[in-house]
């Protein structure tokens, strides 16, 4: 039975979650936040905090960034919390290095000694890209739904992002790089960090996605201080001073559906009920599907646009080394392949975030890989030999790192955490937060839509059940998040036709 109503749950501990219940409540709405049990961006060691992937605030300068963190009053905090830092970016690739990323003239100065004989068609792709950057902005700035679904939101839509559609998305002429030989290393340059920066499948880009993902890394992006962990952080505390409710360690087992529109949700310990007028789901849909009764209507919509499949699976390898071991100039964030000839994935294409010098003298370098789907489901014992063939591809661009390795951990790959100084294992932490489970799965999406950035819609097949998480808009990486974020809050909000001051004011008489 409900004996508590909301006017919005949201599901989930995501960004796209945190950021929906945090306007939602600044926005006067009743809203209770329920973290599925989501296990954070971080985990324990021994008591020390590790992360479960790198992080960087690639979005941060984006318009639907600054327009939600100034809606929350968030603005000042976030810049209290970036930290000056290194803002190298390095492609490492055979004969190559390629500062990416930082002040002035040097990425100018870094192309003149790399590439030398093709600098002109370079500075092309550069410019294509600014262009089509500045385009997206433009488009990013309107008040909209991504992706549009009514003819009102399509009509919107198609007025905002008509210079991006001005050649056709298909268009040969539309590829930034089309000037540059096939082949050139310059290419990887551009293309592998890009392969880390969303959740839709690598091996299929857009020349929109390529763009904004080149744009953002040759910003740098922002390093924040404590992660994606202080940015949650700052979400969750602007929930709850606009009246919110959280309950971050609970889980709900099912949604509450009534002639095909959602009433509330049940908790899976309790078997307790909330009432709610929406229901937002930041995690993926695979998900959603558990909690609800009956499938067919989703059925309906892969039968309509197909079912996300998974491509790749998002493993990290966490290595603390002494600092002296490190290569003085060794950027925060590097990109290493090994050979251009094989497949851009497992252990030949690494996303390394080497973290400051601890008061240890320690280094903690964050590695990354993306696992294709066939190598971890198909193959046996392929995750259980994952760490040692990262390790070897590492020690290709640390040559000392043998000697300076102090200690190995993945909570992915459902090994113990390694002593490589005492050549031991540590005891495991909590073995329901690792495993293969909780690797992020990175999605091949059958039919893309809007400029090839979107993939599910924001309005679920139940009637008031929104998605706001990475399938949404999911080739624009963290800012797609935040644009997934904001038009399921855009729909709620223009549901409901009362001032955000009789919202709360309903709500103050009815408790008092």
């Amino acid at each position: 039975m409900i004996r508590s109503f909301y006017d919005v749950i949201v599901l989930g501990g995501r960004l796209g979650a945190w950021a929906s219940a945090a306007l939602l409540a600044r926005r006067g709405f009743r809203v209770l936040l329920i973290g599925q049990d989501d296990l954070g961006p971080t985990y324990e060691v021994e008591g020390e905090s590790l992360p479960r992937a790198p992080f960087r605030f690639l979005g941060v300068h984006t318009p639907i960034a600054r327009r939600l963190f100034t809606e929350l009053a968030l603005t000042q905090a976030m810049r209290r919390h970036t930290v000056a830092s290194d803002a190298r970016v390095q492609v490492v690739t055979p004969g190559h290095r390629l500062d990416v990323a930082g002040a002035g003239d040097s990425l100018g100065r870094e192309i003149e000694r790399e590439f030398p004989e093709i600098r002109g068609p370079i500075e092309t792709v550069f410019e294509r890209i600014r262009g089509r950057n500045e385009a997206l902005d433009r488009a990013t700035e309107a008040d909209l739904v991504w992706p549009p679904e009514t003819f009102f939101e399509r009509r919107a839509h198609a007025r905002a992002v008509a210079p991006l559609n001005a050649k056709g998305p298909s268009s040969g002429a539309d590829d930034p790089l089309r000037d540059l030989p096939d082949a050139h290393p310059f290419r990887l340059t551009l293309h592998a960090p890009t392969r880390f920066s969303d959740g839709m499948d690598p091996d299929h880009g857009s020349p929109l996605r390529l763009s904004r993902h080149v744009s953002q890394w040759l910003e740098g992006g922002t390093v924040v201080e404590g992660g994606l962990g202080t940015i949650l952080g700052m979400l969750e505390t602007s929930v709850r001073s606009h009246g919110g409710d959280v309950r971050s360690r609970d889980r709900v087992d099912s949604l509450l559906v009534r002639r095909g529109a959602v009433e509330g949700v049940r908790l899976a310990a309790s078997g307790e009920e909330f009432g709610a007028s929406f229901v937002l789901v930041g995690s993926d849909v695979s998900q959603l599907l558990r909690l609800v009764p009956d499938r067919r209507p989703f059925d309906e919509l892969f039968e309509r646009m197909g079912e996300p499949m998974a491509r790749y699976y998002r493993y990290t390898l966490n290595v603390h080394v002494k600092a002296e071991g490190v290569p003085m100039g060794m950027g925060r964030d590097v990109f290493f392949v090994r050979d251009p000839a094989r497949a851009l994935s497992g252990a030949n294409l690494l996303h390394v975030q080497a973290h400051p010098v601890d008061p240890s003298g320690r280094r903690l370098l964050c590695v990354e890989a993306l696992l294709p789907r066939r190598g971890v489901e198909d193959v046996a014992d392929y995750l259980e030999s994952v760490r040692e063939r990262i390790l070897e591809a590492l020690g290709e661009l640390i040559p000392f790192l043998p000697q300076s390795l102090l200690s190995v951990d993945s909570p992915h790959d459902g090994r113990a955490p390694y002593d490589a100084v005492r050549g031991e294992a540590l005891p495991s932490p909590a073995r329901w937060a690792r495993g293969s489970a909780t690797m992020e799965t990175v999605y091949g999406y059958p039919l893309a839509s809007t400029l090839g950035v979107c993939a599910l819609p924001v309005r679920m097949p139940i009637q008031r059940v929104l998605l706001c998480g990475s399938q949404v808009v999911p080739g624009l990486g963290l800012e797609g998040q935040l644009l997934a974020a904001w038009s399921a809050v855009r729909i709620v909000s223009r549901s409901d036709k009362r001032p955000a001051v009789l919202r709360r004011g309903l709500w103050t008489k009815l408790e008092s």
